[in-house]
């Protein structure tokens, strides 16, 4: 088993995380919502500013980066809220270097332990269809699909 800790983020981390998160999100807006550039760019922008009013300040948003012993294997973004008993993970990235090494199923143990510390009993995440190793990843790890969009190109 890996060994890792979630290492929470400093602001000037948190500001290129963001960033490079706002990036990724309007490349998926492009891909599977079919999105020009500079829309997406647009939307990425305001969604995140939506979600994270007061940036890393935002309550119940968490951020860390994801180490083993010497270096950053990954990055996490966490929702988890103590009163409604609920978590939900918005990006959980290991980095290309250390994919399929087992990275990601010691990044989901940390987040179990940590939240079942604050009484939390519900985590969920999205996944987009495409992304299969990270579905099977998921499922090993006992998540269950609770729903799904469908999708036909006109």
């Amino acid at each position: 088993m890996k060994e890792l800790n979630l290492v929470l983020m400093t602001e000037e981390e948190f500001h290129i995380f963001i960033e490079s998160e706002v990036s990724r999100y309007a490349e998926s807006l492009c891909k599977y919502k079919g999105l020009q550039r500079e829309e997406a760019l647009k939307k990425a922008h305001f969604e995140t500013q939506r979600l994270l009013p007061h940036g890393i300040k935002t309550p119940f948003h968490i951020f860390y980066r994801c180490c083993n012993w010497t270096e950053d294997v990954g990055t996490l973004w966490i929702y988890a809220n103590e009163k409604k008993k609920q978590a939900f993970i918005y990006q959980i990235t290991i980095f290309e270097g250390y994919q399929r090494k087992g990275y990601g199923k010691a990044t989901l143990r940390e987040i179990e332990k940590m939240l079942r510390k604050q009484k939390i009993d519900t985590l969920s995440l999205n996944v987009f269809y495409e992304n299969q190793r990270a579905y099977h990843l998921y499922k090993e790890m006992g998540f269950k699909t609770v729903s799904m969009t469908m999708k036909k190109e006109l």
